[in-house]
């Protein structure tokens, strides 16, 4: 179907139609990428927001710039959680990327140092990719870099290199069976893809706080490698992906416990983001226990078929809690903001025009 211009008009008191003012195939678009505002925004607002970008657009151009889809869908995600008065969720979103990208490059180094590197007997598990395991070893030396992108490259760059570690964890897939070499299992690829895509809200102007988590996640994994080293005390008990589900499923909790700590404590002091950053997070976090879930409800040997289904219902109850949550604190937002509804300002005593004229009309005296 072709883009004609708008010409339908409304018929005049002679009986005439006259044309309105023709839309443009690029307006037309533009007016249809603000549907990811509220209705009452876009009412009020529409019509300003779209001449604006139409001001700085070629108008030889045909399609809305990629760069402003982004900019009126992230503006139109924003407005509706601040009528949920759930702002805190899009500022813990830099939050949580830092955390994915820390977490990431934890499990790198524990899984490149503990599982790829590990000593074995040829006649029990022989190397397959040169000293390593498996094609693991290129996907976590990636994430490695990722992290060590994030912590010294500007936001653009570093986000281009999560982009690509993400790529890269999704071409091992295929790569294994075309090359005939093996792969880290899926429910390690799983939540390694849930990490990563939660890691591309990196913040845009990130400080220490943003640059020093990944450095730190890199050391943790490695001294927790070590730490086992010196455990199994030779017995080699956790080196390959399939005797890691229990570590990973600990860390699962460990990791959610570690946030939800965090965020009371800065809650204290009345910063919400790192406590609305568990949100966000409790998806990839659960999937890092995809397989022992899956094992406590299917029972037995578990399929693909059943390892899928586990993953899905973890995603959507991973969602499920994300619209609760915001759900629940708008329905607290428009009831606090209920009860405050014509009441004097406590600093000048200022009370809303509108709320004087209800007053008057129902017989009450403003104050």
């Amino acid at each position: 179907m072709t883009d004609q211009p708008d010409t339908t008009g409304q018929p005049d008191g002679t009986g005439q139609d006259h044309p309105t003012a023709e839309v443009n195939p690029l307006e037309r678009r533009y007016r249809r990428l603000l549907y990811a505002y509220p209705n009452r925004y876009r009412s009020s607002r529409g019509d300003e927001l779209v001449g604006t970008y139409l001001d700085l657009v070629d108008q030889d151009r045909r399609w809305p710039s990629r760069h402003d889809a982004v900019d009126v869908l992230r503006g139109g995600l924003r407005q509706r959680l601040r009528e949920q008065g759930a702002l805190g969720l899009a500022a813990a979103l830099p939050v949580a990327a830092t955390v994915a990208v820390s977490t990431l490059a934890a499990l790198a180094a524990f899984l490149l140092i503990q599982v790829e590197f590990t000593n074995l007997p040829a006649d029990v598990l022989p190397a397959q990719v040169g000293p390593a395991q498996s094609l693991g070893v290129f996907l976590w030396v990636g994430w490695l870099l990722a992290a060590l992108a994030t912590t010294v490259l500007p936001t653009g760059w570093a986000r281009r290199g999560v982009a690509a570690a993400i790529l890269l964890t999704l071409a091992v897939i295929p790569a294994a069976p075309l090359s005939g070499l093996p792969r880290p299992p899926l429910y390690v690829l799983v939540p390694v893809l849930a990490f990563g895509l939660t890691a591309l809200a990196l913040p845009a102007r990130p400080g220490w706080a943003g640059r020093v988590p990944p450095l730190l996640g890199a050391l943790t994994g490695t001294a927790v490698a070590g730490l086992f080293e010196v455990a199994e005390g030779g017995g080699n008990w956790f080196t390959s992906y399939h005797s890691t589900v229990e570590v990973l499923g600990m860390a699962s909790v460990g990791l959610v416990g570690l946030v939800l700590a965090f965020g009371l404590l800065r809650a204290l002091t009345g910063d919400s983001r790192a406590l609305w950053s568990v949100v966000p997070l409790v998806t990839p976090a659960s999937l890092l226990g995809i397989r022992p879930i899956a094992e406590w409800y299917w029972g037995g040997a578990l399929t693909w078929g059943e390892l899928a289904a586990t993953a899905v219902v973890l995603t959507l109850a991973g969602a499920g809690l994300l619209l609760i949550v915001v759900a629940w604190h708008g329905a607290r937002y428009r009831a606090i903001r209920a009860r405050s509804v014509g009441n004097p300002c406590p600093t000048c005593g200022h009370v809303a025009d509108v709320v004087r004229r209800a007053d008057a009309a129902s017989g009450r005296a403003a104050p």
